[in-house]
């Protein structure tokens, strides 16, 4: 127990730490300039520093002849870094003093793009002067229906805009896991950082509550079924509607992944949300989901590494084709004939990934299905592991007997059973089912076709599929991209950004 105290504590602590002035932000006042690199071109761009009359350091973002001009900014300065949000515009500056002090050297991210930017600091040039309040943070306990007290309960965040409201507000649930590998910087919780930023900025109160058995939430076991989850989402929109300065009346829920799934279960049940955005959510079962994966041995949020060595051979054999294009075009082929030779390698590669990720869901969904039908543990946990060296070679044996443990847990037991075609009928409000086209985890192709079949009933759903965009709501990475060895993309695509507030906003009116 007071290690709990302690831990609450320090977690106050932290909170109002934005509130109050950082001890070094006296450095941090004044004009900060610098170019910011941008694609086809620069532009100028300075971050003005103040202090409000608590001492707390806000700022204000100018950048000539652009949308972002003006844009009030938090400020947090920590022990490890220097950090500038502007919530309304959805781009933060992350950065570390050098120079002595008189430079600011970091990351520029904004919605489809991130970059290297340096600041240095303007000598005798005025701060902006102080912008009003744009939002407030503050600390929330949710009661679970696992724990009456709230102090043991769900914690998180609730963001809202500054003003008397009363506002529209949504909670967010990120890609659901077991919590030992749940992580506060996974994709999933990038993606929704950058959906909080987004619908902040266009009015809205945000309500994000740690992982059960996660930092706020510490003190709840981790659940075992989406069930579970459901019925924390519903005491979570519970708690929001009865916030005052919050519009009971427009109260919704967005997930991700297995959130989206876990969104709409807490959408079946009474009272609905205002309104649900379930992002590559499973329309399919979990066993035939989990089959569908390219690679099963992998824990969640790791990267697939075989599925990327495959896709680096693939960029790599396209290449060579079109370098061979090129030779057989300076040698007198037609631009026909040459078209023919790179078409021929594409088909080729896609003939060969459609007969490889086929073998794989074969072989992975026999494993899948020994497990549903073995009851004891030690004896499916022996099976699969030995399943699991035929089908990886390489695979360590320790690697594959703690993977066989982690999906014969109750969780992954759980998922194995969960049918979401079940319960899609009873979901009645308006639905934005969201998908993107490059989605590796849960394709598109299957899922969101399932997912319409299940709400063909609903009038007020509506479905889309968003190009070039992975299962974190990405861009795909490019050809060249994976030639240079680059592994992932970092940032929420602006299509999807664009696309959830626009559904949003016309749903709220």
């Amino acid at each position: 127990m007071n290690k709990l105290i302690s831990l609450l504590a320090i977690l106050l602590s932290c909170s109002s730490a934005l509130k109050a002035a950082p001890t070094a932000a006296p450095h941090l006042l004044g004009q900060w300039a610098g170019v910011l690199p941008v694609p086809g071109g620069s532009r100028q761009v300075a971050i003005f520093v103040s202090q409000q009359a608590d001492g707390t350091p806000t700022a204000v973002l100018r950048i000539d002849a652009h949308r972002l001009d003006n844009s009030p900014m938090r400020v947090r300065n920590t022990a490890d870094s220097i950090s500038f949000v502007a919530d309304q515009a959805g781009c933060r500056f992350v950065a570390l003093p050098v120079a002595e002090g008189q430079r600011l050297r970091g990351t520029w991210q904004q919605p489809g793009f991130r970059t290297v930017l340096v600041l240095d600091h303007v000598a005798g040039a005025s701060a902006a002067p102080v912008p009003a309040a744009t939002f407030a943070i503050e600390e929330v306990h949710v009661s679970s229906p696992g724990s009456p007290n709230p102090e043991v309960g769900l914690g998180g965040i609730l963001r809202r805009p500054a003003g008397g409201g009363p506002f529209a507000a949504v909670l967010l649930l990120p890609d659901a896991m077991p919590a030992s590998a749940g992580s506060t910087e996974s994709a999933s919780s990038r993606l929704l950082d950058n959906l909080a930023d987004y619908l902040l900025g266009q009015g809205l109160a945000v309500l994000r509550l740690d992982d059960r058995g996660l930092g706020r939430s510490a003190a709840l076991p981790a659940a075992t079924a989406s069930a579970e989850l459901a019925a924390d989402a519903q005491s979570a929109l519970n708690f929001l509607r009865s916030r005052p300065g919050i519009d009971p009346m427009r109260v919704g829920v967005l997930g991700h992944g297995e959130g989206g799934n876990v969104a709409l279960l807490a959408a079946t049940q009474s009272p609905a949300p205002a309104f649900v955005v379930a992002m590559a959510a499973a329309g399919v079962s979990g066993q035939e989901l989990l089959a569908r994966q390219t690679a099963l041995v992998n824990r969640p949020g790791e990267p697939d590494t075989a599925q990327l060595a495959w896709q680096t051979r693939c960029a790599q054999r396209m290449a060579q084709a079109r370098r061979d294009a090129k030779q057989q075009l300076a040698a007198g082929a037609t631009p026909e004939q040459v078209q023919v030779r790179v078409a021929q390698e594409q088909l080729r590669l896609t003939t060969e990934a459609r007969k490889r990720n086929d073998i794989l869901y074969k072989q992975q969904f026999a494993l899948l299905e020994i497990i549903r039908h073995t009851a004891d543990n030690a004896q499916a946990q022996a099976i699969v592991a030995n399943m699991f060296r035929q089908i990886y070679p390489g695979l360590a044996p320790a690697t594959a007997q703690a993977r066989a443990g982690q999906l014969t847990s109750p969780w992954y037991r759980s998922l194995l059973a969960f049918n979401p075609q079940a319960e899609l009928a009873k979901v009645s409000c308006p639905t934005l089912l969201l998908h993107g086209a490059a989605d590796a985890q849960v394709p598109a192709a299957t899922n969101l076709a399932a997912l319409e079949k299940g709400f063909k009933s609903n009038k007020q759903a509506t479905s889309q599929q968003l190009d070039g965009v992975t299962h974190d709501f990405q861009p795909v990475l490019g050809e060249r991209a994976l030639l240079a060895g680059t592994t992932s993309a970092t940032t929420t695509s602006e299509e999807t950004l664009e696309a959830v507030g626009e559904w949003v906003a016309k749903r709220l009116k």
